[in-house]
């Protein structure tokens, strides 16, 4: 592996990925801070941008799963979102996004992950300084609007560094709906997203977790997370009945949508119980259609609720959570392997996400 770079660039669709040494900044302002990067994961709408499926701003690096150690710190920044003091060499992840606070959606809305001035990491261009703004790269720069989580002594990176994305896109799922105790949750799809809601539902009080994926490893792993029934739609024809047969003819509670595809809404809706609530948080890419039978949704009187991104208050819930159950689930199962900090190593880590091979890999600079 050369040492030559301090960066790994993105520039659009089917060009290769660069490797480039960019001089890092020689002052901050206030609200700012430095970052030296111990660990970043591979999410999956990481690979979907690589292989060209959204419109995307380049040159650009990638990477919005991190953790690290503050080298620089703004003198504004005293304190992390819970109040713990923070100073240089503390171990912190922070808020995907970084917002404005004072437009519509930021205060009226109560949406500030929507932000008009939304800034997120690793979906911007890398090309003027500062540079590092993506977590594929040796140090990134938190900006102004960022929320810092310091991390607890008693969570390793591996048990935080998914929480970024993976995990607090879960509980902002559960947290729209109000999510509490129930009978049964149904989760389609056991990426790392997948693994999560299993784990957190049971954690916030769902007594019957049905996990759904076509991959059986996957599904093996969700026992380990909670699921209490699996079910692989290569094997099980009629998944529709099987789950009605799990919850005493009467549908689920909540069904959990991470599967990252529309074909698996219109089932999504069958599976729920009168009153239930659909929760859509994977399907997210532009040409996502599907068409549903209005009827169904309205006599079933279901609610469907959409998330995207996540407030602050969420990365907080995560992290709590995990802390807190990390001794019933195997939270650091969910990462790796790793891969080297190099171009190569990180086509490879994105092809072995897209494969299915592994659920968050790793780079570390």
């Amino acid at each position: 592996m050369t040492n030559d770079h301090n960066a790994i660039v993105f520039s659009g669709k089917g060009e290769p990925l660069k490797e480039e040494n960019y001089e890092m900044p020689n002052s901050i302002n206030d609200d700012e801070a430095i970052v030296e990067i111990s660990m970043s994961t591979v999410c999956g709408s990481d690979v979907h941008t690589w292989l060209g499926h959204r419109p995307f701003p380049t040159p650009s690096i990638l990477g919005h799963e991190m953790v690290g150690k503050i080298t620089k710190l703004g003198n504004n920044i005293t304190h992390d979102f819970l109040g713990n003091p923070i100073s240089l060499g503390d171990r912190i992840t922070w808020s995907m996004t970084a917002s404005c606070g004072n437009c519509y959606y930021c205060k009226i809305a109560k949406l500030p992950q929507k932000c008009v001035k939304l800034f997120k990491y690793g979906h911007v261009c890398s090309d003027k300084s500062p540079h590092f703004t993506g977590g594929y790269a040796k140090f990134v720069k938190i900006v102004s609007g960022s929320y810092i989580f310091k991390i607890p002594n008693d969570l390793s990176d591996k048990e935080v560094v998914p929480l970024m994305c993976a995990g607090a896109t879960i509980t902002s799922g559960l947290d729209a709906v109000n999510f509490s105790q129930c009978d049964y949750v149904v989760v389609q799809g056991c990426g790392a997203l997948g693994l999560y809601a299993c784990a957190f539902s049971r954690e916030l009080g769902a007594k019957t977790i049905i996990a759904i994926d076509i991959e059986q490893n996957r599904l093996e792993l969700a026992r380990e997370f909670g699921a209490d029934y699996i079910i692989n739609p290569n094997e099980e024809k009629d998944i529709i009945n099987k789950i009605k047969e799990i919850t005493e003819n009467r549908g689920a509670d909540y069904v959990i949508e991470v599967a990252g595809t529309p074909d698996v809404i219109n089932d999504g809706i069958k599976f729920l119980r009168i009153g239930g609530t659909y929760i859509l948080l994977g399907a997210i890419y532009p040409g996502n259609n599907f068409t549903v039978d209005s009827s169904e949704i309205i006599t079933k009187c279901i609610n469907i609720s959409g998330r995207h991104n996540y407030d602050a208050i969420h990365l907080k819930n995560a992290i709590n959570i995990v802390q807190k159950s990390k001794e019933k689930f195997p939270y650091e199962k969910i990462v790796g392997p790793i891969f080297e900090f190099s171009k190569e190593g990180l086509e490879d880590a994105f092809n072995s996400l897209n494969s299915k091979k592994s659920l968050r890999p790793v780079i570390i600079p």
